[in-house]
């Protein structure tokens, strides 16, 4: 029985791909088609899914906003830091859960199935796939909108520290003008649920990456989902207690970078050569106001391609992974064998802490779609960025239904079911459109191999 990590040879001297299979299910073009249709059959399960992880993050948000008032305000916030860590390792698995969901519709699935492999458990994909989650859900940053999100929740439910605070304010210029000494406003502290005291942030850092090390360690002999879900919720621990170690040394670090001799002279020739290349500021400015649309039109939906594909066994996050079968690769063996491991494990540190790590699951993940076909590629990327504008504008366009006449507390009444709504359609839809955009590029995939290598 083939691995499924394997998957990806995608079937060699299998049988050919049988011809009921219906045209949008193997060609780029009916992606859209393809999509709606996986939509229409899961979306049961997928509503299901989605809504169980929204109220569970409902329900972490109000913890979290509960736990951080009170004595011991520090340790309270250790322990806010924790349930934050939960709601994000949550929103993980119910989108590995909502990806197996849909398994059963597509068509590379049923032909694995065909072969004598069996169907793999939700809990076997997640322990694949949340350690490989947790690497891509840092490495580019998605943990900024979550944290938005936890500090907005405690500001709206103490808004009223806010009020109090100008209250305090208002009357202090009153009696300052009449003579009389203005009292002390005590500063709110809603919103400040995730700003640790230094020492605290230490100590949690230091038990975070003794569990990292001692939990990964023992993953990597024996396996397993319990110790996949340890290993990642160690992961998440250290990074988000070290950030507060960081933001604490940024500024010093900072300044003592700016009075470098090496920083100087950068910023001096960069400035001259601003000056001296026509053209040079316009074209920095133009990629400056590209590169964001780039990011969400394009690296975007390929890391989320990334995930599927990982969710269905055969992702690589090994940058080698991207020159096998070329000269390339001969060239990296030759170099592997001739370097000392010390030195290799420099290397692989130092492309962790410039960022390159993220990289390579993104473009194997577009290595296997455009081995699918470049127009695979183009037509999801397009898909996805129709959805995500044409919700938007069926978000406003419900909006200006609903009318202006309304109060404050009328409004923020209307947003939840629309936002929960808008939020469900393209949640579902594009994790259909990442499930459909693998499923064709393997059967594209199968299908060659098949008429390649027959039997």
């Amino acid at each position: 029985m083939p691995r499924m990590s394997d998957s990806l040879t995608l079937g060699a001297g299998s049988r050919p791909a049988s011809p009921a299979i219906r045209w949008w299910r193997r060609s780029p073009y009916g992606l859209p088609l393809y999509t709606l249709a996986i939509w229409g059959r899961c979306l049961v399960p997928l509503v299901l899914w989605f809504t169980l992880g929204k109220l569970g993050r409902f329900g972490l948000l109000v913890a979290g906003s509960e736990l951080s008032h009170g004595s011991f305000r520090q340790w309270r916030l250790a322990g806010v830091m924790l349930i934050f860590i939960v709601m994000v390792m949550l929103g993980m698995i119910v989108t590995v859960a909502m990806l197996h969901s849909v398994r059963g519709v597509l068509t590379e699935i049923r032909a694995r199935h065909a072969e004598g492999g069996e169907d793999e458990p939700l809990l076997t994909r997640l322990g694949r796939a949340i350690i490989v989650f947790v690497a891509i859900y840092l490495a580019w940053g998605w943990q900024v909108a979550d944290w938005r999100e936890f500090a907005d929740a405690d500001m709206e439910r103490y808004a009223v520290q806010y009020d109090k605070y100008a209250a305090v304010l208002l009357d202090n210029i009153v009696a300052s003008s009449h003579g009389t000494d203005p009292a002390k406003p005590v500063p709110p502290d809603a919103g400040t649920n995730l700003l640790l005291d230094l020492k605290v942030a230490v100590v949690f850092t230091v038990i975070a990456v003794i569990a990292r090390y001692v939990l990964s360690t023992i993953h990597e002999r024996k396996g397993g989902t319990r110790l996949a879900l340890g290993v990642a919720f160690s992961e998440l621990a250290y990074t988000f207690f070290a950030v507060v170690l960081v933001v604490a040394f940024a500024g010093g670090r900072s300044t003592w970078m700016k009075e470098r001799i090496a920083t100087a002279w950068w910023d001096d020739h960069w400035a001259a050569l601003e000056q001296s290349v026509p053209g040079w500021r316009t074209a920095m400015e133009w990629l400056a106001g590209v590169r964001p649309h780039i990011m969400e039109a394009v690296v975007l939906p390929l890391t989320w391609l990334t995930l599927a594909v990982l969710v269905y066994g055969a992702y690589s996050e090994d940058g080698r992974a991207l020159i096998k079968g070329t000269s390339l690769q001969e060239a990296a063996d030759s170099i592997e064998r001739r370097t000392h491991r010390l030195t290799r494990q420099g290397a692989g540190m130092l492309i962790k802490r410039l960022g390159l790590d993220r990289w390579p699951p993104v473009l194997n993940a577009l290595r296997l779609t455009l081995r699918g076909g470049a127009p695979l590629f183009t037509v999801m990327c397009l898909c996805y960025m129709l959805l995500s504008v044409g919700l938007d504008y069926a978000e406003r366009g419900v909006y200006y239904l609903i009318g202006t006449a309304h109060r404050q507390l009328e409004w923020e009444i209307y947003q939840i079911p629309v936002h929960f709504g808008r939020e469900l359609i393209f949640t579902t839809m594009t994790l259909c459109l990442f499930a459909a955009t693998f499923d064709v590029s393997a059967t594209r995939q199968r299908a060659k191999r098949s008429i390649s290598r027959p039997e």
